[in-house]
């Protein structure tokens, strides 16, 4: 057996999940409260202008699938940040003790505040005047909480999970008790008033098309809210799909 064929047996043995590259980021680790969150920023950024920020999906607790990654590197405007999730592409000594932190604590209240202590510093950091939050599966639920903390000028979800209970109930999930999952389906009043696309990939049967319309029917008179199909896409497979910024 080869040296290389050993490494990719040992790779899919251990579950292990390669952390992505690019020659267009810088890769740093910011300290927030608990935790040590990966985070690339585009080479490119220019301060005082608006900041695009893209939010990685759930992991166990890397993502075989960095979706959101690729959509940032696809991105050819230049003030591109890409933010993983606690946990991921790290080696918090916390993840190996609480592992909570990764699956079903993965949208407590003490989550959010840490994704919104990072997201504060991002946007103070590069002096950002409006913010563009955009989320891919359990990354939309980040977005979706930090939209109305910020100048956000649009959130943009990606196969995005919206209701978390509604998710849960769709995949019989247990869910807990609600007060322990900060859910944007119960903040409906307030995004109303931000403007938002939710992508959808017509065979995606893990956040189907119909959890995001029934997310976006609930709002009253939203300001912007437009769901858009992507044929010949299900979950994962959304390299190469184009966004329209």
């Amino acid at each position: 057996m080869t040296k290389l064929s050993i490494f990719v047996t040992a790779l899919l043995l251990c579950g292990c999940a390669i952390a992505p590259h690019s020659n267009k980021f810088q890769e740093k680790q910011i300290e927030t409260g608990y935790f040590s969150i990966a985070v690339w920023e585009k080479s490119s950024i220019q301060k005082g202008k608006p900041l695009r920020i893209y939010y990685e999906g759930d992991g166990n607790p890397n993502p075989y699938h960095t979706v959101a990654f690729d959509l940032a590197e696809a991105d050819k405007t230049p003030n591109v940040i890409y933010v993983a999730r606690p946990c991921q592409w790290t080696n918090d000594k916390i993840c190996e003790q609480k592992k909570q932190i990764y699956q079903e604590a993965r949208f407590h209240p003490e989550i959010m505040a840490e994704m919104k202590e990072l997201t504060d510093y991002l946007i103070r950091k590069h002096q950002a005047p409006s913010v563009e939050l955009i989320g891919y599966d359990g990354g939309a639920v980040i977005a979706l909480n930090m939209a109305p903390q910020f100048p956000t000028s649009r959130v943009i979800t990606v196969a995005g999970i919206t209701d978390v209970a509604a998710y849960n109930t769709q995949h019989d999930i247990e869910g807990g008790d609600p007060e322990d999952i900060d859910d944007p389906a119960d903040k409906l009043n307030i995004l109303a008033n931000i403007p938002q696309v939710h992508y959808v990939g017509k065979d995606d049967d893990v956040t189907p098309r119909r959890l995001v319309e029934r997310f976006v029917g609930r709002m009253q008179n939203p300001k912007s809210a437009v769901v858009k199909v992507v044929p010949n896409t299900n979950h994962t497979n959304w390299r190469g799909v184009k966004l329209d910024y």
